[in-house]
């Protein structure tokens, strides 16, 4: 039996050869970038439950095979005959809100192609599970939750035609055409059942470079995306990860050995810098300084980065990560308000963050702060409060994106419930591009500016500062050991596209116009 697990690259075309890419699985919040239509993309994320998912089921002698088409840039008429050729029994995807749209037009064109059953798994497939179901004949079965161990459990029984109605995590409809929608699964405790994920599958079974998920803050190549850790203890209003994928805060973890055995390997595989793209690296104090104590005793060797908080992270912790080999942290604002924090029930105190970056600024570790501007209880003054903080703080790099409030979390549920969603389809949950939340002292055009102008005004207050120069010069030093000229000059290029503003451009009524704040 074989099983194809599939990540479509779709894009939106803004014409000359330009278009936005879409990230799909493997993303926390829908998210797209702009390239040119002949390119690979600068930004690919690698599908960790994809790949654990793959892992289950080829230990289980099950023939599975892999299409990630986002950092291959493959087109659509290419897949579509990638996936007449494999001839799968199952399809298996995982789409976000964004491109849930696309995902079933594609698997109307697929039908075309190959009888194989069409499975969608993941945060958006779960917190519209029924509609999925009702609504769109197409759509085979859902997988709820986190769907690894489901998914093998539903192939077993596929493979040995068993029925699949009683199967936990499992939603389908059944003779008549009714729904059956099965509780969740148990959450996957303890996570070492896991085994390694599959990454010898990727990007695809034609093309298996791993060098191709790119990821710009990390600052050796190739770098190698883990997990130490599943869950965040905080409880955010627009979180799907925690509010829909795993419906709990509860933090769960991989035994340091485990983690370092991984590392080890991914190692020998060829990677330079191993990204932590856990939920929270940071939140579990013994976690973070056994996991260190594990790499410094074995001595790894092998530089990190990992996506922390600024919540519970504190100084003697960073030391020790840095001991280890840290040589990134990634955490988020968010916002600078206070009341905004406390209506989206993030429990970060300022000072903190601060003296963070500050030891990190001492023992040479890079730092990315994301923003997320529009969040609730925003005004024109807390979005300007929170660009000025960013400007303010010595940060190495910046993320701003857009509120978006996804299926499944409170804050889609409250916007809902108000009549504050303004989107007419799926695809406008793009938080690089549209807003869909209505505000009462916010429109959308000029919530959409100040995005589209907040990360090259940001950078052209930090190119000022010498200090702050001379430390990503250092950075640059580091990237050149693995990356060389071309990861220098890559940089370079992009730094000055931002400093010329192009970013500012956004589409207002359909029209392209440029706006500032």
């Amino acid at each position: 039996m074989r099983i194809l697990l599939v990540n479509p690259a779709f894009t939106r075309d803004l014409g000359d050869g330009l278009e936005r890419y879409m990230l799909g699985a493997g993303m926390r919040f829908p998210w797209s970038l702009l390239k040119r239509q002949d390119e690979r993309p600068r930004y690919a994320m690698f599908p960790l439950f994809m790949a654990y998912a793959a892992a289950l089921l080829e230990r289980e002698r099950f023939d599975v095979r892999v299409i990630d088409a986002v950092p291959l840039n493959v087109r659509e008429a290419e897949l579509i005959w990638r996936v007449r050729e494999s001839q799968p029994d199952v399809v298996l995807l995982e789409p976000n809100a964004a491109i849930i749209d696309d995902t079933l037009r594609l698997l109307v064109k697929l039908r075309e192609v190959t009888p194989a059953k069409f499975v969608l798994a993941g945060t958006h497939a779960t917190a519209t599970v029924r509609d999925l179901l009702a609504n769109h004949e197409i759509v085979d079965l859902v997988v709820q939750g986190e769907y690894e161990p489901v998914v093998l459990q539903l192939m077993k029984c596929l493979r040995d035609q068993r029925p699949v109605a009683d199967l936990p995590g499992v939603a389908c409809r059944d003779h008549q055409g009714g729904l059956i929608i099965n509780p969740r699964a148990a959450a996957i405790d303890p996570l070492d059942e896991l085994p390694f994920p599959a990454r010898h599958l990727f990007p695809a079974y034609f093309d298996t470079d791993m060098s191709v998920y790119r990821d710009g803050f990390c600052q050796h190549s190739p770098s190698y995306h883990m997990h130490t850790s599943r869950g965040c203890p905080f409880q955010c209003n627009f979180c799907d990860r925690i509010q829909v994928l795993f419906a709990s805060n509860k933090q769960r973890y991989f035994s340091p050995r485990r983690v370092v055995d991984e590392m080890e390997a991914v190692k020998k595989a060829g990677a330079k810098e191993i990204y932590f793209d856990d939920d929270n690296f940071t939140t579990s104090k013994a976690h973070v300084l056994a996991l260190c104590d594990e790499m410094v005793r074995r001595k790894v060797g092998i530089p990190w980065s990992a996506m922390c908080d600024a919540i519970a992270l504190t100084p003697e912790v960073l030391t020790r990560m840095s001991q280890a080999g840290c040589i990134g942290i990634k955490f988020g604002l968010d916002s600078a308000d206070a009341q905004v924090l406390h209506a989206i029930k993030k429990p970060l105190k300022l000072v903190n963050l601060e003296k963070v970056v500050a030891k990190a600024r001492a023992l040479g570790i890079k730092t990315h702060m994301s923003v997320v501007l529009g969040l609730t209880g925003e005004s024109k003054e807390t979005l300007q409060r929170t660009f000025d903080y960013s400007c303010k703080i010595d940060i190495d790099s910046v993320q701003f994106s857009l509120a978006t409030p996804l299926p499944g979390t409170s804050l889609f549920s409250m916007l809902q419930e108000q009549g504050g969603l303004t989107a007419k389809n799926w695809s406008e949950f793009d938080g690089a591009n549209t807003t869909v939340i209505r505000y009462e002292n916010i429109s959308r055009e000029y919530l959409e500016a100040f995005m589209a102008a907040s990360h090259t005004e940001w950078l052209r207050v930090k190119v000022k500062d010498p200090k702050w120069l001379l430390r990503q010069f250092r950075f640059l030093a580091r990237t050149a050991t693995s990356q060389g000229l071309p990861g220098i000059w890559q940089r370079f290029l992009r730094a000055t596209q931002l400093l010329r503003g192009d970013a500012k451009e956004v589409r207002v009524a359909g029209e392209l116009k440029t706006m500032r704040f």
